[in-house]
């Protein structure tokens, strides 16, 4: 791993927590956890978020933030994304917080780590 990429590792394992709180505190983060199954159909969906299965705020909770987690352990680079208009359309506009961390993390994937 080369230097830019562990600043934009450290960067985004650090965001990924931070969504987990403001989730946490905002009252977004899902009450319950997926059965097997669910979880099981939901990480095979083809269709965007998985939202055939879950709910946005599930996706980011169940699917989202572990597989990143898993990325940044296995030192994987961290692929584009633009998960930020998706939460837009997903998400109450109250939401500001967790917006404004998944704006953070579109930023670190893009290579703008501050």
């Amino acid at each position: 791993m080369n230097k830019t990429n562990g600043a934009s590792h450290i960067a985004l394992s650090k965001a990924l927590e931070q969504l987990k709180a403001v989730m946490l505190q905002d009252g977004v983060w899902p009450k319950q956890l997926p059965n097997e199954k669910d979880l099981k159909n939901a990480m095979g969906s083809e269709v965007p978020f998985a939202a055939d299965c879950f709910s946005f705020e599930a996706w980011l909770a169940f699917i989202f933030i572990p597989k990143m987690r898993i990325f940044l352990t296995q030192a994987h680079p961290i692929p584009a994304m633009q998960i930020t208009p998706a939460a837009e359309v997903y998400l109450s506009p109250g939401n500001q917080r967790t917006l404004s961390v998944l704006q953070n993390i579109d930023d670190i994937a893009s290579g703008d780590i501050g």
